[in-house]
This record gives C-alpha cells, structure tokens and sequence, in this order.
C-alpha cells in the first residue's frame, strides 16, 4: 500500500466528522480535538518525510540495467508523487488543515514545506519523464538491432541526449547525464552479446570468419558510440556559453572498452586457430605431430563451459595465458621444421659443381607456403635475404649459360634452327622469371643494396633474352616474306650435274611456323 493510501486510511479512521461536527473545532476551547488534529496531520507528515527520503535515496540497480529502467523509474515516481499531490488535496485534508490554520498551530508551517517538496518531486518527475520520452524511439533499436543496423541510430539519440542535457530543468544534472549514458553503454553490450551468441550455445560453434566479422561489428559499434559523443562534445565547446559534456568518458565507456578487450582476445584465439588450421593441408614431411598438438587446443579451447563474454568470470584471462603459450609452442616447432627443410635443401645443392637454376624456385615456393598458412605471423626474412643471395648467383650462372651457348643453343630434335632458338631463350626466361615473380612482392621485405643489384642484372638479362628472341623472329619472318616469290618457281628443276633439285627454302619457311607458335 502506498504512503498516500496509509495516510488516508488513518484519517478515515480518526477522523470522520460530518460538516457540523467539524464547526466545532473553530472553538479555541476544543483544544483536544486541536490535538488530535495535529497528531493526524503529524503522522501524514511522518510518512511524507519518509517518502521523500526514499525518493533521494540511491537506487539499487543491476550493473548491465539499459535506459528503459530509467524512464520506468521516472513514470512510476511521477504516478507517486501525483497520486499523492491529488490526495493532499482531498476535501477531508483541506477541511482538517483549515481547522488548524483557525487555531493557529506551529504544524501548518512544516505541512507547507511537504507540500511544496511534494510539488517539486512531482513536477520533477513529470518534466523528466516528458524529456526522456524523446529517447524511446530509440529504446526498441538498441535491444532489437544487431551492432550494423544500430550505427544508423546513434547520432541521433546522441542529438536527442544533448536536446535534453540543454533544455531540460531538472535531468541536465552531471549525475543523472552520466547514468543515463552508462544505461545506453549496458544496453549495447548486452546486444552486442545477444549477437555474439545467436544461433549458437557458445561462441566457439560459430563458424571462425563468422565469429570474428561479429567480433568486428560490436568493436565498430563501440567506436562509433564514442566517436558520436565527442562529436557533440567538441561541437558544444565550440561555444562556451552553452551547456557542456564534461562527464567521466572513462566511467561511461569504461566498462564497454573492456568488453571490447575481452572480445579482443577472443578475436585473437579465433584468429590463431583459423590459420593454423591451413597444417591439416599442408603436405610437408613432419606436419602431422603439429597437427595432432593442433587438434588438442581446439578442443580444449571448446571444452570451456563459462560464458567467455562474462567481464566476471576472471578464468578467462588465465586460460587465454595458457592458450598464448600452447600457440607459441606450436609456431616454435613450425619454425623449426621449415629450418629443417630450408637448410636440408640448401645443403643439398650448395655445391657450384651441383648450382641448380630451379632450386630458388622451389624453396620460395615452399617459403609461400608456409607464409600463407600459420607461419604468416613469423619472421622469414633471412630466409628471403638467404635465397635473394642464391638467385643473384643463379642469374650470373644463366648470364654466363647464355654467353656461351648463344651461337649454338641445345635444341630440341627435330626442331628447325630458328624455333629450336627461341625455345630456348624463352627456357632461360622462364628460370629467371619464376622466382622474380615472388621476390617482387616482397620489396618492402628485401629493400636494400642486394635486392636492386638483382633487379637490375635481371632487368638486363631480360632485355638480353627479349632482344635475342624478336633478333630471330624478325630473320624469320624477312625470310617468310620471300616465300611466295619461291612459291611460283617450278618445285622441280633440272641441274646440271644430280638433274633434280628441290628449293629448300620453301620446306624451311614452312616448317617453322608451328614450333614458334607451340613455344609462345
């Protein structure tokens, strides 16, 4: 039962006058009835006191409560205090208090300063309900959106906190502004893990692209908020003279940058099992213990059963240390491996006798492999620098290759002079081009003296080659050009000694077409 309720039930009960009874109180001598009076009136002082008291008290409320509870808040006060206003004002009371005032009692003056404090509490509550009634429009976005769909409606509660910060007459309080925006911070972080979790019983079911684009969303969403609000911040100093956001940024995003924290590692744990999951697919000699090591930190990431998006559940940070060290370990023993491998190849082919042209190429095509998989996060560049070194020797080899051959190149059998030539130019193309390919991309890596010597003797040997091929090709298609001026001499000719002779240019010119074409 109300206070107003109870106030109304001990009138009805001391006091039931009817109109000629209550005239006799006007006398001075009635100083007993006078007293029960003000005892009346006493106790509904008592009980408004104690209302008043309450409604000043700080409110018990859970640590993620959105802005919905503080405008249900502001309503129920407001049905309070003008319930109560509206009984104060009861024929009854007014009757009883006229009486008083007849007599003159010392009470009235402490019934006047209730009553005015009634009035202020009510008018209060009415004029904030009126103002954060503007927000719930916005109330339904932020439960039901997702973190995306929510950032098209964040400059305009923002807008509408700032209209109520200015105008407002009793909410623009620095208290009351802040709590405010800590209730829309709560509100977003209990969307934020609505999302996080839809669709699944814990976050690890998701798929890992999935999980991490959500992770993304809800990072962004904080972001934006905060960007919003130092908007209207900075745009509000521009003019000193209006009201300002001088409010604890770090007690209102606070607890939202932590979450962010937390889905910041959860990030990073997805991250690391997503790449390392390219082992299961990697055919490297080795592989399969990293894999099996692999396969047992998955599952003991997923056989965790508290809410990782707890901000309270502390174990959390513990097992992500665990988690950090098995990952480490498995990179240390990657590493190795391609240690290994890199140095086994290298020792194998190391010999100048031995200098094999392809052996750049095969090792960085192995060094692409690891680096598009879980090695990605490693540092491989002195094994880029290493094999930088080996190419600049291979193409000084191919240099000399092709000094010394140039005249006359291998060939191929039954290939035609000028066909057996361009193949193997472009041969030589082909070794010097396919490990340049790679090393090209890593410039940013292998940016120095070393890398722009070999990108220089590759560039001249390049031209070499691309010079000797259009050389060949111009002298065969001169020597195409007087096919047809052969063509209309007799295929048969007699000679003076063998009697026959046959043209042989015109076999030549014909037979070479289709090897240029097969080598282009």
């Amino acid at each position: 039962m109300t206070m107003y309720k109870k106030a109304s039930s001990i009138v009805l009960k001391l006091i039931i006058f009817k109109k000629k009874q209550l005239v006799l109180l006007l006398s001075a001598n009635n100083s007993e009835l006078v007293e029960r009076l003000e005892g009346v009136v006493s106790a509904w002082a008592n009980q408004i006191k104690q209302v008043l008291t309450e409604s000043e008290q700080m409110r018990k409320e859970a640590d993620d409560v959105g802005p919905s509870a503080e405008l249900e808040h502001w309503k129920r006060r407001m049905v309070t205090f003008n319930s109560l206003m509206e009984e104060v004002k009861r024929p009854l009371v007014k009757r009883t208090l006229g009486v008083l005032q007849v007599t003159k009692s010392r009470i009235l003056r402490t019934w006047r300063e209730l009553d005015g404090d009634i009035t202020v509490v009510a008018n209060e509550a009415k004029d904030n309900v009126k103002y954060l009634y503007t927000l719930d429009k916005f109330f339904g976005p932020l439960g039901k959106c997702t973190p995306t769909s929510m950032l098209e409606h964040i400059p305009g509660l923002m807008t509408s906190i700032r209209m109520i910060h200015t105008v407002s007459q009793f909410y623009n309080t620095s208290e009351r502004m802040t709590s405010l925006l800590v209730k829309v911070t709560n509100q977003m972080i209990t969307t934020c893990r609505s999302y996080l979790s839809q669709g699944v019983a814990r976050i690890w079911d998701h798929s890992r692209p999935v999980l991490l684009q959500r992770i993304s969303d809800c990072c962004n969403l904080n972001k934006e908020y905060q960007r919003s609000f130092q908007s209207v911040r900075d745009k509000l100093r521009e003019n000193p003279e209006n009201r300002q956001f001088d409010f604890s940024e770090n007690y209102i995003f606070g607890k939202f940058d932590a979450f962010c924290r937390r889905l910041e590692k959860v990030a990073d744990m997805a991250s690391s099992l997503e790449s390392l999951a390219a082992l299961q697919h990697m055919k490297v000699e080795g592989i399969e213990k990293i894999n099996v090591r692999y396969q047992t930190i998955v599952s003991t990431t997923k056989s965790k059963t508290y809410d990782v998006l707890d901000l309270r559940r502390l174990e959390f940070d513990s097992d992500y240390a665990d988690f950090q060290l098995q990952v480490q370990g498995l990179f240390q023993s990657l590493q190795s491996l391609l240690d290994f491998w890199f140095h086994q190849s290298l020792t194998v082919s190391s010999a100048p006798s031995e200098l094999k042209p392809t052996f750049t190429e095969r090792m960085l095509e192995l060094l692409v492999v690891f680096e598009s998989g879980p090695m990605a996060c490693l540092d491989l560049k002195q094994h880029y620098l290493l094999l930088l070194q080996r190419y600049s020797r291979e193409l000084e080899l191919l240099r000399k290759t092709y000094q010394r051959q140039r005249e006359r190149p291998p060939t191929g059998r039954n290939l035609p002079p000028v066909a057996g030539r361009v193949l193997w130019c472009r041969q030589l193309f082909r070794k010097i081009e396919a490990p340049m390919l790679i090393l090209k991309k890593k410039l940013d890596l292998l940016k120095g003296p070393e890398m722009s010597k070999v990108i220089r003797s590759y560039n001249k040997m390049a031209m070499v080659l691309l010079q000797y091929e259009v050389l060949h090709l111009q002298g065969w298609s001169q020597a195409a050009e007087s096919a047809p001026h052969c063509l209309n001499a007799a295929l048969l000719v007699r000679h003076e000694n063998s009697k026959v002779l046959d043209d042989q240019r015109i076999f030549q010119g014909i037979s070479r077409p289709p090897f240029l074409f097969l080598t282009k």
